[in-house]
């Protein structure tokens, strides 16, 4: 029988959660400690939790893994490596538990259905050691709702364990979290999702580039889950290697190098350039929203490479973008950059619209405006030197003091030297290609 690859790996011990140590270490001692030679059993398990963090980072899979690990019927006490094969984990793995109660309060917010949970859970267990109510998006529970848990939370009986996993932890009323362990789940790092992937790729024999495994990891921004999901569904394809262009065609995410021609283009102020790349993302699917977010993210990329450009790290940019954007970046000032994502930013909720494409066409014709034709580095500028440190940034292969020769000999515009430097400097820059070509 076909099963998906992200229920295929979905972890089934702790050790096996990816990116999450400090709260793995957590759980393995507080399990351990009450075990049958500690005073008292079960002393160090918390009767309330609550699992925050991004989608995708094994909220939901760690309690039911806490779950099984209390109630494991194959030993005598709580286990950190619950056998996946007792009636107690295979009824926990499809949700038929007798013992352990699973709630998506998105779907089951009401009072009613709270408060009879909460009746049942006054019960003993059934078949385990343990009742453990665990509430996925619990901050979709109505306020009655958790009015309704609260006294339980506060109280609870001693065979009871509640879980609460949610993605926007602000939406719980401060009174649950005050009574909980709270651990904060983070964002799986690129490479561990990277690392994670190619093991799949090898176990499931999957012909894959190792650029393509990257490019899963940055679309899904390293949600694990929806990585495993856009791997299987590339499975699908059959065509042979995997490159990173099928990754970028059924993800709707927009390739690196397109983002690098669209910011070569506003520097020269092509703007019919740049309508037609948007043209053909439209084409092919791309949503005004995805093109938006991928064009800010871009550009605060390019920031960071004219503030900073050796530190990639910052990015998740390849090392050949990260060089291309590092030369664009000599052509932009921070003053042009940051006026480039404002006024993204201002269009931002109009991306929503139906004339979105509209809007998106015409922020980007007002964007190579400000960039090109307003062109003025010397805003930044403060002295002397900060002109000669700039023109340095766009001709490293002159020296300090031949350019400083070049700024004493400069010839005012209008008595000002800044715009007769620019002219100066973009001058010196056709020079020297057309020696090198």
């Amino acid at each position: 029988m076909y099963i998906p690859l992200h229920l295929k790996y979905r972890p089934q011990q702790l050790s096996q959660i990816i990116g999450q140590e400090h709260i793995v270490r957590t759980l393995d001692n507080a399990i351990l400690s009450g075990g049958s030679h500690s005073t008292n059993a079960l002393s160090k398990i918390a009767p309330a939790y609550l699992f925050t963090g991004p989608k995708g980072t094994g909220k939901t899979s760690t309690a039911r893994i806490l779950a099984k690990s209390l109630n494991c019927q194959s030993t005598q006490e709580p286990t950190t490596k619950p056998c996946g094969e007792c009636n107690s984990c295979q009824t926990i793995s499809h949700s038929s538990s007798l013992d352990v109660t699973e709630l998506d309060a998105a779907s089951h917010s009401g009072v009613d259905n709270i408060r009879e949970i909460v009746s049942n859970l006054q019960l003993k267990p059934i078949e385990s050691r343990r009742k453990i109510l665990i509430v996925d998006e619990c901050h979709a529970l109505s306020q009655q709702s958790w009015q309704a848990l609260l006294k339980t939370v506060e109280q609870p009986p001693a065979h009871v364990v509640f879980i609460f996993c949610t993605t926007e932890v602000h939406k719980v009323p401060e009174t649950i979290i005050s009574r909980c362990q709270k651990f904060d789940f983070r964002r799986v790092s690129l490479s561990l999702v990277v690392d994670y992937l190619e093991k799949v790729a090898h176990q499931e024999s999957i012909n894959i580039t190792p650029t393509a495994l990257t490019a899963i990891a940055k679309a899904c921004h390293g949600h694990l889950r929806d990585s495993l999901k856009l791997l299987d569904q590339l499975t699908l394809l059959e065509e042979g290697e995997i490159t990173p262009n099928w990754v970028w065609e059924l993800s709707g995410t927009i390739p690196e190098h397109d983002l690098v021609t669209f910011c070569e283009n506003i520097t020269k102020g092509e703007i019919t350039g740049n309508l037609g790349i948007l043209q053909d993302w439209m084409k092919y699917g791309k949503h005004p929203i995805t093109i938006h977010t991928s064009l800010v993210s871009f550009l605060k990329d390019l920031l960071i490479c004219k503030i900073n450009p050796n530190d990639r790290n910052l990015t998740l940019l390849e090392e050949d973008t990260w060089n291309e954007l590092t030369t664009i970046s000599k052509s932009w000032s921070i003053n042009h950059i940051h006026s480039a994502i404002a006024l993204l930013m201002v269009r931002q909720n109009l991306m929503r619209d139906e004339s979105a494409h509209l809007w998106l066409e015409a922020t980007l014709i007002e964007i190579v405006p400000t960039t090109k034709s307003s062109y003025q580095p010397w805003k930044d500028w403060k002295t002397a030197q900060d002109a000669i440190n700039w023109a340095k940034e766009q001709l490293p292969h002159l020296s300090q003091a031949q350019l400083q020769e070049h700024w004493q000999k400069l010839t005012p515009i209008n008595g000002k030297k800044a715009p007769a430097w620019v002219q100066l400097v973009e001058k010196l820059q056709t020079d020297s290609q057309l020696q090198t070509a």
